[in-house]
């Protein structure tokens, strides 16, 4: 008889031998615990012995010896600084002015007269604004040369391009288009007649850059193409167009929103086409064309 192998030998559910009741089953439980990477910095420190050092307050550790000496040369530090004769300023000068007098800065900043001041005294703060407040300046700042003894104000004035007439007054423009100042009437600059003498105010924006810029370029430039020049700049109505009365006694009418290079070569043809001057005026405000009388 031969003997061999069945699949049912090993398919088949064998019997659990049954449990003793004098012994405890023992249950076991397996975990792993996470290991967390640190930092190298934190690893390092590990490596790497650090002392503990608390930092003692100075009163801790200064003798009173020492806390006296500590005084005495502060105050004759502060002493050197604030009441000897080494950072006093004994002179008082101004630079970068045309229009305004070195002595009105002067009464502005010092109104009893200029005293020796201490540079670390001296508030300039206070003084640079007190400078401010006069019209035609627009910036200024201040040296302090303690080795000169000097205290030297730096100031810097309004760029004036314009003078601006009204209700039979003058006032200085200057390029932002804003009055700054109260104009003389002996002014070399163009003077701009407002013929509806609508009131201004000092430190008010009455025109705009592109107008002083356009007004500016066309008195320059006239008498470079027509040999003619400009004797009167009239605003009629708005900025946006004035009427120039010329030194032989016609009127050129422009509009201030176009080209004044344009508008000044059409003015050139017209000229060159009647062969002279005209009678009246010419209206250059329409861009294809020219009336002229």
């Amino acid at each position: 008889m031969r003997r061999g192998f069945s699949s049912e030998f090993f398919l088949k559910k064998r019997k659990r031998a049954a449990a003793d009741p004098r012994v405890r089953p023992k249950v076991v439980f397996y975990t792993t615990r996470p290991e967390i990477v640190k930092p190298l910095s934190k690893r390092a420190k590990r490596l790497i012995w650090v002392p503990r050092v608390k930092p003692k307050p100075f009163a801790a550790v200064a003798s009173p010896m020492t806390k006296v000496a500590l005084g005495v040369f502060l105050l004759l530090l502060a002493y050197w600084l604030l009441g000897s004769r080494a950072f006093v300023l004994r002179e008082f000068t101004v630079e970068g002015n045309h229009l305004v007098p070195a002595d009105e800065i002067q009464a502005t900043v010092f109104p009893n007269g200029f005293r020796q001041v201490n540079a670390f005294l001296f508030r300039e703060g206070k003084a640079t604004q007190q400078i401010l407040s006069i019209p035609q300046i627009r910036e200024a700042s201040f040296k302090k040369l303690v080795f000169a003894k000097r205290l030297v104000a730096v100031v810097e004035e309004h760029e004036t391009t314009i003078v601006w007439q009204t209700n039979n007054e003058r006032f200085m423009v200057n390029r932002a288009g804003v009055v700054y100042n109260v104009a003389g009437s002996d002014t070399p600059l163009v003077v701009v007649e407002d013929l509806k003498n609508v009131p201004v105010n000092l430190n008010q924006k009455i025109v705009t850059t592109d107008f002083i810029e356009f007004v500016t370029s066309l008195v320059a430039n006239l008498p470079r193409k027509t040999n003619v020049a400009a004797r009167r700049v009239m605003v009629p109505e708005t900025t946006f167009e004035i009427e120039v009365v010329t030194s032989e006694g016609w009127t050129i009418i422009l509009d201030t929103t176009r080209s004044v290079e344009t508008q000044l070569n059409n003015l050139v043809k017209v000229l060159r086409t009647i062969g002279g001057n005209p009678r009246a005026y010419v209206d250059l405000r329409i861009e294809d064309r020219v009336y002229y009388k």
